[in-house]
């Protein structure tokens, strides 16, 4: 084996351990402006919510809104089917951007 594949073997035990430590995600950390560019026409998340219609200061005004408004705002405006399978996307593409930073 290469120094470089056990480095990079090294890395990602540590990113794992990283991540092992992480309790939750932010939502500016999941729903960032690379991953909302890629699904939608948002530039932010700030933007995404108001494109919404809802105000949205805080967590409390976020859980505000009514569900099936917030289904049909997802499903309207972006390339998911729901807001689960959006917020599973964006949790896998973060988890699996923080395990492999680093790498050479």
């Amino acid at each position: 084996m290469s120094q470089k594949f056990v480095n990079n073997i090294e890395k990602i035990q540590q990113n794992l351990k990283e991540i092992e430590q992480t309790n939750q995600l932010r939502f500016d950390e999941l729903f960032n402006t690379e991953f909302l560019s890629q699904c939608s026409s948002f530039t932010s998340l700030e933007d995404m919510f108001e494109k919404s219609g809802f105000k949205v200061e805080n967590a409390d005004d976020f859980k505000a809104i009514p569900d099936d408004e917030w289904e049909h705002f997802i499903v309207t405006n972006t390339h998911y089917a729901s807001w689960k399978e959006m917020q599973t996307d964006a949790a896998k593409k973060l988890l699996n951007k923080r395990l492999l930073k680093g790498l050479k």
